[in-house]
């Protein structure tokens, strides 16, 4: 709100006029994993609101900052006329611009991606009246994808400024723009208690930043204006006026870097807590909810860690059509809780998504009957009536058959792009003829989605924790194509993070206790830690049982032994690793193999113990 004018100083010389959605970066990525729109208040510009300087012709700002920091979004800006005095030009009331910035939205195609709004001063009431009208007149799309606001000294309750600037002679015919934000109006009481009312049905995430220094003398929006009142929505203080507050002068700044990551987790990851049925634990008045550390990490969980150079990978890459992504690991490390979320992702893009798991003993031992029983669970699975006694061809072969039904029945009745997720595809490995046409057939489907357009509706998830053992032709494997994704072990930060989440005040020695024992594995730390942070073990304790068959991870261990117990050349391999401190070097296959089990890590050519909770339990059970 440049108020120089107001009080008697030489007006700056007025930027060129920019209105509407103004590209910024990234805009006309169809790939994008979100869109970041701007949105100025009274008197402002699209640019020179944003600008250290108020220019609008220099780059080095902090929207191309964020469009440095994060390539994968849409940057825009809304510029928009809304002046202080009617001598300066005319305006529109808010209820007007709002369906007029609800146009410029749906004409750019805003609403396809994930949004999040930056608001300042009276552009944030414009939001919250574009989403109250796109409520009323059904415009779905922008509300189920806007995610996240920030609001940047917005007077939910209107500013006493505005009744100022009435008085002041000089202008004596304030616009409507300043009338609506007279002070308490009902009308802005009225907005801001439907925004209230409504933001946890529509899953929006809000955060507040205001002003503590004067304006010319003036604080222009003060803390309780500033307060939606939102439910745990903490206003944040700034060392900043009502102008300097959207104009960060480098990314250490506070609003930078408090937006910079606002965005990162509405837009990437969901770290909202939601209540589940299980144990809570109660500290500081507060309830924390936590979650059995077996199968799938929720959707919603506030314990899942994210990989941000993982997940970015696969949300860009599922969108390519005929995407293949291929996800391996050893077991519980967190391939399922990742291929939920590409799913999800593609969900939320309007995809739609089947995720496949049930490999039957029943069914694999005949390749006709397997295909007819895959055909059959995802008929059922998009909604169309099983036809494959009608489809099914006598003379033709079963994957010509599948081929046909997959093409002509399955693709053919859905208009949007199909998102299937084939979990544990290694159960298919000790069946090698069904193996072997079963991925044949994933290639080709694949390889189709490079000349055929109904191919490229096909985007495939694959995940798998052994090592592709199968005897395939190179020209035939899925496992040499497409995006390869390999989960690693968490690193320290992580570590310390899940640490934190659980709700554990641990110290770095603490912590390095914990990593001494299980390293980084995603599934033994949170059994570990659900244990502790609800009260059954304490640190201590957990150390002392951990590689014992008194501790939490008999039921984990034991099948491993079985295993390396029928296998001479794995066991004396693990043994040759287990006795060494140092790295060591083994057969090839053998490494892989123990590998593939999640029992050793690699050290450049050679490999050592997971972790030493592996070491010291079969150093004392594997038999000589």
């Amino acid at each position: 709100m440049p108020l120089n004018n107001f009080f008697g100083q030489t007006p700056k010389p007025q930027p060129p006029e920019m209105t509407g959605l103004i590209k910024i970066s990234g805009c006309d990525n169809p790939k994008r994993c979100g869109d970041v729109i701007f949105v100025h208040g009274l008197g402002g510009h699209a640019r020179g609101t944003w600008h250290p300087q108020e220019r609008h012709d220099d780059d080095n700002f902090w929207l191309t900052w964020l469009a440095q920091e994060r390539p994968d979004l849409g940057i825009w800006s809304f510029g928009y006329k809304a002046e202080a005095s009617e001598w300066k030009g005319s305006t529109m009331p808010l209820f007007d611009r709002a369906s007029n910035l609800q146009e410029y939205l749906e004409n750019s195609d805003i609403g396809k991606y994930p949004i999040i709004f930056i608001a300042h001063s009276m552009g944030g009431l414009l939001v919250k009246q574009m989403l109250r009208n796109a409520q009323t007149f059904q415009k779905k799309a922008i509300i189920q994808q806007t995610k996240g606001i920030v609001f940047l000294s917005t007077p939910h309750a209107g500013s006493r400024l505005a009744d100022l600037i009435e008085k002041i002679g000089i202008l004596a015919r304030t616009s409507i723009s300043v009338d609506e934000l007279k002070a308490h109006i009902p009308q802005l009481r009225e907005l801001n208690e439907w925004y209230r009312q409504n933001v946890d049905f529509m899953e929006i995430a809000t955060k507040v930043y205001f002003e503590t220094k004067r304006t010319q003398g003036f604080l222009v929006v003060d803390p309780d204006s500033a307060n939606p009142g939102i439910k745990d929505v903490q206003p944040t203080a700034t060392d900043d006026d009502h102008l300097s507050i959207t104009k960060p002068t480098s990314t250490n700044n506070l609003v930078y870097k408090g937006v910079s990551q606002f965005i990162k987790q509405q837009l990437l990851t969901n770290l909202a807590i939601v209540e589940q049925s299980t144990p809570k634990v109660k500290e500081n008045n507060s309830s924390v909810i936590f979650e059995n550390p077996d199968g799938q990490v929720p959707l919603n969980s506030p314990f899942y860690i994210e990989r941000p150079e993982v997940e970015i990978k696969c949300y860009e890459f599922i969108l390519q059509p005929g995407a293949l992504i291929r996800i391996k690991a050893p077991q519980k490390m967190g391939k399922t809780s990742l291929m939920s979320r590409i799913l999800d992702h593609s969900k939320q893009k309007g995809y739609r998504t089947v995720s496949l798991n049930l490999w039957s003993q029943e069914s694999l031992t005949d390749l006709n009957s397997f295909l007819q029983e895959f055909c059959a669970i995802l008929s059922k699975e998009l909604g169309l009536e099983e036809q494959i006694d009608k489809s099914w061809k006598r003379r033709l072969s079963s994957q010509v058959n599948c081929t046909n039904y997959l093409k002509d029945y399955l693709l053919k009745n859905i208009n949007i792009p199909l998102v299937l997720g084939l979990d544990d595809i290694d159960k298919i490995f000790p069946y090698p003829e069904i193996a072997q046409e079963f991925f044949a057939l994933l290639r080709a489907w694949h390889e189709n989605g490079k000349n055929e357009e109904i191919w490229q509706k096909l985007r495939l998830v694959i995940a798998h924790s052994q090592e592709v053992y199968v005897s395939l032709n190179v020209n035939q494997s899925p496992f040499n194509v497409g995006l390869s994704i390999e989960i690693e072990e968490f690193n320290a930060t992580q570590i310390k993070e899940l640490v934190q989440r659980h709700k554990l005040n641990w110290s770095d020695t603490e912590i390095g206790q914990l990593r001494g024992m299980i390293d980084g594995h995603p599934y033994l730390l949170r059994t570990a830690l659900y244990q502790i942070a609800t009260g059954n073990l304490t640190l201590e304790q957990f150390l002392k049982v951990a590689p014992t068959d008194e501790g939490l991870f008999r039921g984990f261990l034991h099948p491993y032994l079985s295993l390396l117990e029928g296998d001479k050349l794995l066991k004396t391999a693990l043994q040759k690793v287990i006795k060494s401190d140092i790295p060591v070097h083994l057969d090839y296959a053998q490494s892989f193999k123990l590998r593939s089990l999640g029992l050793i890590k690699f050290k450049g050519n050679e490999v050592q113990c997971l972790c030493n909770l592996y070491r010291l339990y079969f150093r004392e059970r594997l038999s000589e």
